[in-house]
This record gives structure tokens, C-alpha cells and sequence, in this order.
């Protein structure tokens, strides 16, 4: 059998892809915020989005009076 040219990449090359920037673990239920598209566990986004109208990773502001309406 040929080899198919495949490459083997190491699961730490993806770490930034399925991690959570606010908790540093990885994603659990992804909720992608929509003006900006970064995406954060649901828990600590909703539990953000309590403080701050803002993207905790870019700053641009979700939802004047209710961000979770745009979860």
C-alpha cells in the first residue's frame, strides 16, 4: 500500500483553535460571539458578558444593553 502523503500534526498545534481565553482550558459547550466571531465556553462568556458588554478578547462592544442576545 502507498503512503498517502498524509502529515501527523501534534494536538498542541491546535491548543489555540480549542481552548477558552478567558478559563485557559479547553471549550467546553463553544459559544461564539457573533460581531467578532471568538469563541469561549458558554459559562465564562455568560459570566463575563454579567460585568462587561465588551469581547474579552478583542474589546469591540457585543450589545449596548443585553450581549447575550448575541450568543
Amino acid at each position: 500500500m502507498a503512503a498517502t502523503g498524509r502529515k501527523h500534526l501534534p494536538v498542541r498545534d491546535f491548543n489555540h483553535f480549542i481552548t477558552c481565553y478567558l478559563c485557559r482550558g479547553y471549550l467546553i459547550k463553544p459559544t461564539t460571539v457573533t460581531e467578532c466571531l471568538h469563541t469561549f465556553c458558554k459559562s465564562c462568556i455568560v459570566q463575563h458578558f454579567e460585568e462587561s458588554n465588551d469581547c474579552p478578547k478583542c474589546g469591540i462592544q457585543v450589545h449596548e444593553t443585553n450581549p447575550l442576545e448575541m450568543l
